[in-house]
């Protein structure tokens, strides 16, 4: 006679939660950057953005569409492109794992804000953005696709919270 199968077990909720690959980025470097270089972008460069989500959009800019390689005008010339690279990957990892843990009104005031950055009109870009869903080509490449799928169902939301009728954007 056989045993019966062992009951399921629910993953440990106090675990971390993994929205890359193993490895790629690990939990402990959420306050280590792994060189100077890393270091300058994000505290120098990315904080002239108004938010995480900017910053995800202007990283994935950078990002080479065929070859998948990080190039920025000036500093792949200054430091290589390897370097530039490893440096520009690591923040952009680093900023939608920051968005994952984003709550859903977050979304809606980053869009908001990225919106009046921009300096776009309102509805064209809520419409190009439902339309187009350019934002799926801002994932990092190593993001498991279930955290992809999250990201993109926030953002979805935030855009029909957005051009919900009779919804006045807020203006500081």
């Amino acid at each position: 006679m056989h045993a019966p199968p062992e009951p399921k077990r629910l993953p440990d909720s106090r675990a971390p939660i993994e929205f890359l690959p193993p490895g790629v980025l690990p939990s402990d470097a959420t306050d280590a950057y792994p060189n100077a270089l890393t270091r300058q972008i994000n505290e120098a460069v990315l904080p002239t953005l108004p938010n995480d989500l900017t910053r995800m959009i202007y990283l994935a800019s950078l990002r080479d569409c065929n070859s998948g390689l990080y190039l920025h005008p000036e500093l792949s010339h200054q430091y290589g492109v390897p370097a530039v690279d490893r440096a520009l990957r690591f923040c952009h990892e680093r900023v939608f794992r920051d968005l994952l843990t984003t709550r859903l009104p977050e979304y809606v005031l980053q869009l908001q804000e990225y919106i009046r950055y921009t300096r776009g009109e309102t509805l064209t870009v809520l419409n190009t953005w439902k339309g187009l869903q350019a934002y799926r080509a801002t994932v990092p490449l190593a993001a498991l696709s279930l955290s992809s799928e999250l990201f993109f169902l926030n953002i979805a939301i935030a855009l029909e919270i957005l051009g919900a009728p009779g919804l006045e954007l807020q203006h500081d």
